[in-house]
């Protein structure tokens, strides 16, 4: 399968939204620094009891924040739309994303695969090999299964993926070919 390019670019469409990716997630992380600056600095004034700038640094800080926020909404737009393209609905890509994004995606995907009667739903997650040597996403999105009561298997259908099971009222939830067979051995 040949790339896609910009009509803007001689680049491919992926190494685009690559680098766009990552200067909003530059930006956003600049935001906290001037966030975590102005913070400091309100409270150093108000333990210098000067009120009135603690207040002033604060809403400063709170800015500041909220420009993080949509900047790392922007990246999270660029990157999912990205790793998504071309993938079934019951599938879903979430490298690139922090815990709470993917949280936030993978919540709204099963809920759309509920509504639309899916019986599984495979999620990507990685190996956690960007994660410091310590996987995040796999134990959270694990532990979001738990909370919704579905099945989930690790590294199926691959490694780097967790594939989820939906069960619906009055239907039996698919266990395998060796449920079925033993079932099928055992009557």
């Amino acid at each position: 399968m040949g790339q896609i390019y910009s009509i803007f670019s001689s680049k491919p469409s992926s190494e685009l939204a690559e680098e766009e990716y990552q200067k909003y997630r530059k930006l956003a992380h600049n935001e906290a620094q001037l966030r975590n600056d102005y913070f400091a600095q309100s409270q150093e004034a108000f333990r210098s009891h000067e009120k009135r700038k603690a207040k002033e640094l604060s809403i400063k800080g709170k800015e500041h924040a909220q420009k993080m926020e949509q900047y790392n909404s922007m990246a999270v737009d660029v990157i999912f739309k990205e790793n998504n393209k071309g993938r079934p609905m019951h599938e879903i890509d979430l490298h690139g994303l922090y815990v709470k994004e993917a949280l936030d995606k993978a919540e709204s995907r099963i809920q759309h695969c509920k509504a639309n009667k899916f019986n599984h739903l495979i999620i990507i997650v990685g190996r956690g090999k960007h994660s410091s040597g310590l996987a995040k996403l796999k134990p959270a999105i694990i532990n979001l299964m738990k909370k919704y009561q579905l099945r989930c298997t690790s590294d199926k259908p691959t490694v780097g993926c967790i594939y989820v099971e939906f069960g619906f009222p009055g239907e039996p939830i698919n266990t395998g070919w060796f449920d079925t067979f033993i079932s099928n051995v055992s009557n």
